[in-house]
């Protein structure tokens, strides 16, 4: 799945991505793909994997997507 990046709180560790389907899925920092959440920003474009954390929906395996592409949502 991919998704844009729409909240960011870099100091608390947790963010939430808007994904292309409409989701609006959680993460932290314990989701991320080989990157530190402080290389990220509001609006960069990601890839990853949902699940179910509780009865919210969380995005796992998150990673940039390798071209920062301009496809709108």
């Amino acid at each position: 799945m991919r998704g844009s990046i729409t909240e960011l709180t870099k100091k608390q560790g947790h963010g939430q991505i808007l994904g292309e389907d409409g989701s609006v899925l959680y993460f932290d920092d314990t989701s991320l793909e080989g990157l530190d959440i402080r290389s990220l920003s509001v609006g960069a474009w990601v890839e990853y994997q949902e699940q179910y954390w509780g009865a919210r929906l969380r995005a796992t395996r998150v990673k940039p997507l390798e071209s920062n592409h301009s496809q709108g949502l």
